[in-house]
């Protein structure tokens, strides 16, 4: 679905923090990107899923709004969060939401983009988290 890129302009301050002591910032940040920002991203993406009532939704199978839809990959210093499963007749998969976040095919004629949108959201509280975190370790070593 979409990877975790910060903006460089929103972290400047955090980056001057990160240089006191750049050994042990780095595993400080991916743990808090790999637990906190992983949970932050899908819940804000979660938010902006919306649950189709056409003739054509399938009522009887669990929607991803209401269930664990996410995987989420960890890298140095970002995640990626992608939904779980692939092809629609998998049991378990999620794969389906690629549809109405692109306005693909016929019954999804405007993009959501709310996988787009989730992290835009997600990004202030990601990068408060990220300050949080950060302050911690430099309290901790000074």
């Amino acid at each position: 679905m979409n990877a975790f890129e910060v903006d460089y302009a929103a972290i400047e301050k955090l980056e001057e923090k990160m240089r006191m002591l750049p050994n042990k910032m780095e595993p400080a940040v991916n743990t808090i990107l790999h637990t906190d920002g992983i949970q932050i991203a899908t819940e804000e993406i979660t938010k902006l899923i919306r649950v189709s009532r056409s003739k054509w939704s399938v009522r009887n199978k669990t929607h991803a709004k209401n269930s664990n839809w996410s995987k989420s990959e960890e890298m140095n210093l970002g995640f990626k969060v992608k939904a779980r499963g692939g092809a629609a007749n998998k049991k378990g998969s999620f794969g389906y939401l690629v549809f109405p976040n692109e306005g693909r095919g016929s019954h999804n004629p405007l993009e959501q983009r709310f996988a787009e949108r989730g992290i835009m959201n997600a990004k202030p509280k990601i990068i408060e988290k990220l300050h949080k975190g950060v302050d911690k370790v430099l309290e901790e070593e000074f």
